[in-house]
């Protein structure tokens, strides 16, 4: 991708050149008609080994490997406190109380962080890193960014809403189940948000950019997928069609900010606050989070829902990048 009117991406080495360069001043090859014309995070992807069998067994690892492994787990300790509980113990309670459920759901993104970092290392021959970024260190400021950025529209929506619909809001204050909740989803969703932003828009991004020549393409195919993992969310069918859509435009939204700022943190801030701002502040029942004890709950709107994110997004992607506008054009094209 040309980032300037000075600079080409070497299509070998992934390095800056001049414009007017026909030879790449770090690896020495030609140039020419090859310079790399995508966005430079794509690139990362032409790092490794690629064959389709590496990324077959790396999806299958990370997603099904992950919750068997877990679950198999589970089941061991499961059965032994039944045994010594003299079969009393409610295991139902156990594993559909929400609490236990967020535990349970941080613990299969733990495996499936190990099993994704293992297969790129090992497998791809990659730094994981390649999937984070385009070289630079980890900018751990973007991710605080992109958090307060995506915190403060949130909040504002919830304050015109209620303006609007005050009646909407069930306001609930219980220190001790606010409390835990908020010590779990700290723990959890970090973990869980940010596998799913290196996942989706970083190692699986990265692999339909090799097959797509069109970014927007590679982008549109990667928010559906994401999208489609949500089905399940949804508690009725329009419900889990309200939440996949809304999920898409989140997804197009993460992708696109990904793309255009060459890396994963300002994506995985506001994934991350995302999911703690609606399990522990604003919450509905149907969302696919269950009961929790947050401190507003809403009755879910499956027609309003997507529409308002479809606005956040907007806003979100105008704020980060007012100044930056070529970045994002240049993945639109």
């Amino acid at each position: 991708m040309v980032l300037s009117n000075l600079r080409v991406i070497c299509p070998w080495c992934g390095t800056l050149n001049r414009r007017s360069a026909r030879f790449c001043i770090s690896c020495g090859k030609r140039l020419g008609d090859q310079a790399y014309d995508r966005p430079r995070f794509l690139f990362n992807a032409r790092k490794g080994n690629n064959s389709l069998w590496r990324y077959i067994l790396t999806i299958i690892l990370t997603l099904g490997g992950s919750s068997i492994l877990v679950g198999i787990i589970l089941g061991i300790f499961l059965g032994i406190f039944l045994f010594l509980s003299n079969m009393t113990l409610d295991v139902y309670s156990i594993l559909f109380n929400p609490f236990w459920l967020l535990v349970i759901t941080g613990m299969v993104f733990c495996v499936a962080y190990i099993f994704l970092y293992l297969s790129v290392r090992f497998l791809h021959n990659r730094s994981f890193k390649s999937i984070i970024n385009t070289g630079r260190e980890i900018d751990w400021r973007r991710m605080v960014r992109g958090a307060i950025v995506w915190f403060l529209i949130m909040s504002v929506i919830d304050i015109i809403y209620f303006m609007l619909s005050p009646e909407s809001f069930k306001f609930s204050f219980e220190p001790r189940s606010l409390l835990l909740l908020s010590v779990i989803a700290l723990i959890v969703f970090p973990i869980q948000a940010s596998f799913e932003e290196v996942f989706f828009r970083g190692y699986l991004l990265q692999a339909l950019g090799l097959l797509s020549k069109s970014p927007f393409l590679a982008l549109i195919v990667n928010s559906l997928i994401f999208a489609g993992f949500h089905w399940w969310n949804g508690s009725t069918p329009m419900m889990s069609l309200s939440i996949v859509l809304s999920t898409f435009i989140i997804g197009l939204m993460l992708g696109l900010i990904t793309l255009a700022d060459a890396g994963i943190e300002l994506a995985i801030g506001i994934h991350i606050i995302n999911n703690l701002y609606v399990s522990v502040i604003h919450n509905s029942p149907d969302s696919g989070l269950g009961n929790l004890p947050s401190l507003v709950v809403t009755p879910p709107n499956p027609y309003l829902s997507p529409i308002i994110l479809l606005v956040a997004a907007l806003v979100v992607i105008f704020i980060l990048f007012r100044d930056r506008r070529e970045d994002v054009l240049k993945v639109l094209k």
